[in-house]
């Protein structure tokens, strides 16, 4: 890319949009490590605390929102559709507070750590509309402003908070700072009409929260059986490739949310499917090599380079394959799928979670030992694209799905996997 035309990809193009969807998980990352630093590693464990229980509610309707608006851009482009939505987002939210305020009151945290863990559970689900939020930014010539504000949060707070090694300070800044872009659309609406925008909202994002869920399901489960098989050190490897391979992911779903908002703003659903498609295709066949170089850092020694290939003993061939399943099959099956579509793909994710569950508690150790901890989430992920089922984009499913099976064949044929102890 010509550095004259980097301020243009940032301020009109997917790389913008991509770079504002994963500058606060970064940054996430960081408070974290000074945390640690700067306080005592129950600090680390107080965070990690309020974090995952205040996802916990929101999970079964976050992952649709932003596929759900990006498909929006007639309604999002005028001054009262933004309003609508901020307004009905803020709804869903409260919804959100109220239900984790109540749970941690009664049965969690209590007190002021219940009242973080549900700011915090308000905020994600905020968050998870930043990435069809920041097109609209774009498009409207607001991208620097709301990235200022942004940039207040992450990193500004963020280490701020950490530094002062207060968790439930992080906690909020870090809640903020995904938020913020939705917090921008709010304006005064009427309450009747947003009310019933939440509740379509929420109707139409559960069935690809669903499907999401289905596949996350599976990896608790993994990661336990792995436990037992490999050990820590060796599960430990394979989480951290893991983060940089999930990280992937969330930038080919905003790439993937920057094509559909920039391409369905006209024609029918199946025309603008085809070209988001073809503008989605040239970044992700860049972060898969992004995925390859790394696959090749873990597992390969390089001279030059120190610490290369220090991971070797915990990586397998398919694990390279596995860093490029999800940024695939979450695109089609989240941002690309029709109405068909959208109303098999949550069953057939449970079917397939079902089943690759059953195999993992019944007869764990061929997935322990040629597919990892994530393998069998990815592998839930290459099932469902065989429930999209709207043309044309079932015939992209399914050659991705061919191909990403034959990638899994070959693999398993160069390695013998990880030895299990």
């Amino acid at each position: 890319m010509k550095l004259s035309s980097l301020p243009r990809a940032l301020m009109h193009g997917g790389t913008g949009v991509a770079f504002a969807v994963l500058l606060p998980r970064a940054v996430s990352l960081a408070a974290q490590w000074v945390l640690a630093l700067s306080a005592q590693p129950a600090a680390l464990a107080a965070l990690a605390n309020y974090t995952s229980r205040g996802m916990v509610v929101v999970s079964l309707v976050a992952a649709g929102l932003a596929p759900l608006l990006a498909r929006r851009t007639r309604a999002l482009s005028t001054r009262a559709g933004r309003a609508l939505a901020g307004g009905a987002l803020a709804m869903i939210a409260a919804i959100a507070f109220s239900s984790t305020l109540a749970h941690e009151l009664a049965f969690g945290l209590g007190g002021t750590a219940g009242l973080v863990t549900a700011f915090f559970s308000a905020c994600t689900l905020l968050a998870a509309a930043s990435p069809s939020i920041w097109p609209l930014f774009q498009r409207e010539g607001r991208y620097l402003q709301a990235l200022a504000v942004l940039l207040v949060f992450s990193p500004g707070a963020s280490m701020l908070a950490a530094l002062s090694g207060r968790p439930w300070a992080v906690a909020t800044a870090i809640g903020l700072a995904g938020a913020s872009p939705a917090l921008l659309l709010l304006r005064p609406t009427r309450l009747r009409r947003a009310a019933r925008y939440a509740m379509l909202i929420i109707r139409r994002a559960a069935p690809h929260s669903i499907a999401n869920f289905s596949t996350v399901v599976v990896y608790p489960i993994s990661l336990s059986v792995n436990l037992k098989y490999i050990g820590e050190h060796r599960v430990g490897q394979q989480v951290l490739y893991w983060s940089f391979a999930l990280a992937l992911t969330n930038a080919s779903q905003a790439f993937a949310a920057r094509a559909v908002a920039g391409a369905s703003g006209s024609g029918d659903e199946a025309t603008w499917h085809t070209r988001a498609l073809r503008a989605w295709l040239p970044p992700a066949v860049a972060l898969s090599a992004a995925g390859a170089l790394i696959y090749a850092l873990f597992a390969i020694p390089i001279p030059w380079l120190p610490h290369t290939g220090a991971a070797r003993d915990a990586m397998t061939a398919t694990m390279l394959v596995s860093a490029m399943g999800p940024l695939i099959t979450d695109a089609l099956c989240v941002y690309f799928s029709g109405p068909r579509s959208r109303r098999a793909l949550p069953i057939g994710s449970v079917l397939s979670s079902a089943c690759v569950a059953g195999c993992l508690l019944l007869a764990p150790e061929p997935l322990v030992r040629h597919f990892g901890v994530f393998g069998p989430s990815v592998l839930v992920g290459v099932a469902r694209l065989a429930f999209v089922l709207d043309a044309p984009m079932r015939r992209y499913a399914l050659g991705a799905m061919v191909l990403l099976i034959a990638a899994f064949a070959v693999a398993l044929a160069l390695g013998p996997g990880v030895s299990l102890r």
